[in-house]
């Protein structure tokens, strides 16, 4: 019982660590390999890990963590919403639409309208 109460501790902070690492670097193009090399796990245990601990695969999560950076990017009207895309890591204007409109339920451009009438009607 108790070995069994420290790995699940270990694993615990590995998976911290690993959702920092996605929070640092969720704009540039992260591989399963690459994380799993910095927390010192095979790439397979990574992704029991995170699933296990998130309920999410590697890609949902930095989805995840991409889309929370291009909502809050969305609400500054002066920057393209192609520009956004690359900026939180998308190389493909179309990948980054399909995702955004799954994740967030509206497209990113519905999202910045919504955002922008909800900015004018503050007092």
């Amino acid at each position: 019982m108790l070995l069994s109460a420290i790995i699940c501790r270990i694993c615990s902070f590995a998976t911290g660590i690993q959702i920092r690492l996605f929070d640092k670097n969720f704009h540039i193009l992260i591989l399963t390999d690459d994380v799993a090399d910095k927390v010192y796990v095979r790439q397979w245990h990574l992704s029991k890990l995170l699933n296990k601990y998130t309920g999410q695969n590697f890609s949902e999560l930095l989805n995840q963590i991409r889309m929370k950076k291009a909502k809050e990017l969305l609400g500054n009207p002066s920057l393209r919403i192609s520009d956004i895309a690359e900026e939180v890591g998308f190389l493909d204007m179309a990948h980054f639409s399909r995702v955004f409109k799954k994740l967030a339920g509206v497209s990113a451009n519905e999202y910045r309208n919504t955002v922008s009438l909800l900015r004018k009607k503050e007092p």
